[in-house]
């Protein structure tokens, strides 16, 4: 089995950025992770991201870039992330008009289908990544599964959070099986009986099983995200890195 990359979802450690970003890029790096996701800049010019990066030894995986954004700053989040060496946009969620019936979801499929297009006219992909309230149900189907057939393969991919498809209530790794060839990124977190979220590999998240599934389908790296932490933002993202890589090796 190959051993895939795991990045720091950069949101993990938000109190810590807000304050020191590139402190942040530079513990990240220290811990061991392979690359970032983004959720925000910092603040740094997209030169001084790039050196930044490079200097530490981290791939920027993908930027999570909220819809309103993505719509109306286009052009700004294309040339930002080309030129620190990104290709990979994530919508983290979908807007409110959109969720709450089958219609909207449809509509929601329509435009990202749409955006999509354009980001790849530009050299980049588009994806989705998925909460819980994404499996509410409309007609008996999920409102993601709406999404994604609704969605055109070849402009949205999906970026499946297993630890949000556990917290629904639905196996994760029979859930991600589905999307062979279309999910190149999963995020990992993880929840407790009690459905509260735990560090990665302290909870219910069947590590072997999903690492098992990511490699059926095709995923390019794992990308750590918690928001809740045992202990303390550093020790949550450390734990769950090594974790995961005892997991991950132990299968490769």
């Amino acid at each position: 089995m190959k051993k895939l990359p795991i990045a720091l979802q950069l949101y993990s450690l938000r109190e810590a950025a807000a304050v020191n970003f590139v402190g942040v890029l530079e513990t990240t790096a220290e811990l061991g992770y392979d690359g970032v996701e983004f959720a925000g800049y910092g603040g740094l010019s997209s030169s001084m991201l790039k050196d930044t990066l490079q200097q530490l030894g981290l791939v920027p995986v993908s930027s999570h870039v909220g819809y309103e954004q993505l719509t109306e700053a286009f052009e700004e989040v294309v040339s930002y992330n080309l030129a620190i060496g990104n290709t990979t946009i994530v919508c983290p969620a979908a807007p409110r008009e959109f969720v709450e019936t089958e219609e909207g979801w449809k509509r929601f499929a329509t435009e990202m289908t749409a955006l999509g297009k354009k980001f790849a006219d530009q050299g980049l992909r588009l994806g989705y990544h998925n909460h819980s309230f994404e499996f509410a149900k409309f007609d008996g189907k999920y409102a993601l599964d709406i999404f994604f057939n609704e969605s055109d393969p070849a402009y949205v991919f999906a970026q499946i959070d297993l630890g949000w498809v556990l917290h629904a209530g639905v196996d994760p790794a029979a859930y991600l099986r589905q999307f062979k060839g279309r999910c190149p990124l999963v995020h990992v977190k993880d929840f407790d009986g009690s459905n509260q979220q735990v560090d990665v590999g302290c909870g219910c998240l069947d590590l072997e099983d999903v690492l098992q599934a990511c490699s059926e389908t095709g995923v390019e790296c794992l990308i750590i995200e918690t928001e809740v932490y045992a202990e303390s933002p550093v020790s949550s993202v450390r734990n769950g890195l090594l974790n995961l890589k005892a997991a991950r090796d132990s299968l490769t």
